[in-house]
């Protein structure tokens, strides 16, 4: 498998979304429904454990997946250092969540942070939504997290964006980030080169540049895609504490129930 998406940046994926206040609610929520289900739960996209560790140390089996190898390695040493009884309720794999194949069905699945707009185009969204169908016990709640594409953002074309910083214990400095957008309006996608900067201990300045594309998925879009492979709808919320969906929340996160 050729190197992943995240693979560059896995040494400061926690550090960074540590300071996004605005999913310190995603955990909970999971939690609810990983509860609610009964059984195991398998996480799309699963990085470096961020829900997967504390839903496991609440009694969830968890069986992640994530086509980054260094993600996963850091959700593995997060595991090392839980009870004994907690790691055997771990199971990491190394797929794309396009073509996984476990073998067997969860009750519940989900896929959260916005990770299934990764898939930028309809083949890749509709793969994976048939291994999330073939995976999905009978009855079972899949859980898709997405921004929402705002239309006054898109008619820029391209902006410019400042995103704050954060404290890298790995680098031992402070990571400045910054990020050029583009919009692609004909094909739904947004191309973003984030720049991370920082000076380190010997005053030298260093700058790494993280490129990636994320699809635009408009709500009634994703409400037809969903229906197509075989969901039916049970809520849309716009935040993890349930507030229906409202387009100006910036969040749509549906939960639907497999079709029989």
């Amino acid at each position: 498998m050729k190197q992943a998406l995240f693979d560059s940046i896995a040494h400061l994926y926690d550090e960074e979304v540590a300071v996004l206040t605005q999913f310190g609610d995603d955990i909970p929520f999971y939690l609810e429904y990983a509860r609610k289900s009964g059984g195991d739960a398998l996480e799309l996209a699963c990085g470096t454990g961020r829900i997967l560790v504390p839903l496991t140390q609440q009694g969830i089996a968890m069986t992640g997946i994530d086509a980054s190898e260094k993600m996963l390695d850091i959700a593995r040493a997060k595991t090392t250092r839980l009870q004994e009884d907690v790691k055997k309720r771990v199971h990491l794999v190394h797929a794309r969540m396009q073509d996984f194949n476990l073998a067997r069905t969860f009750p519940l699945i989900f896929c959260a942070f916005r990770s299934f707009q990764c898939l930028v185009n309809k083949q890749e969204q509709g793969a994976c939504l048939t291994r999330v169908y073939e995976h999905l016990s009978e009855n079972g709640i899949f859980i898709l997290d997405l921004f929402v594409p705002f239309h006054h953002l898109l008619a820029k074309v391209q902006r410019t964006l400042y995103l704050g910083s954060f404290k890298s214990s790995k680098l031992n400095a402070v990571v400045t980030r910054r990020a050029e957008v583009k919009y692609d309006l004909a094909q739904q996608t947004l191309h973003e080169d984030r720049f991370y900067e920082w000076t380190d201990t010997n005053g030298e300045f260093h700058r790494h540049i993280w490129s990636y594309d994320l699809a635009c998925i408009f709500h009634q879009e994703a409400e037809l895609l969903l229906d197509k492979y075989g969901f039916s709808i049970i809520d849309v919320f716009s935040n993890f504490t349930k507030t229906p969906y409202d387009y100006f929340s910036g969040e749509q996160i549906f939960i639907v129930q497999k079709r029989g």
